[in-house]
């Protein structure tokens, strides 16, 4: 059972990975075709990620109801790459960066 299913998920692996880039740009920036709703969401999932699940609620346990304002800053915390983001996309396009 355990050989079929390491069988199956490698097959899937392979099916998925067809058609890939086999670029470090590919790899690691998704080809930069990634749009801004998509970004948006990845960075934020990025940067809140172990605040969200360790600081977050360990925080607002000890706080009480006037810790919900980080609720707003989660969402309003990535604003500025709005206006920030394409212009530092830009510049690493332009020297191939990929971070």
């Amino acid at each position: 059972m355990i050989v079929a299913y390491l069988g199956l998920t490698l097959w899937v692996g392979l099916r998925a990975g067809r058609g890939t880039s086999s670029t470090v740009d590919g790899f690691v920036a998704g080809d930069r075709n990634f749009g801004f709703l998509v970004m948006y969401f990845v960075t934020g999932a990025t940067v809140f990620s172990a605040f969200a699940f360790l600081g977050g609620p360990g925080w607002a346990y000890s706080r009480g109801a006037a810790a919900f304002y980080i609720l707003s800053y989660g969402v309003l915390g990535m604003a500025p790459w709005y206006v920030i983001g394409p212009k530092v996309a830009r510049i690493g396009r332009q020297l191939g960066q990929v971070t």
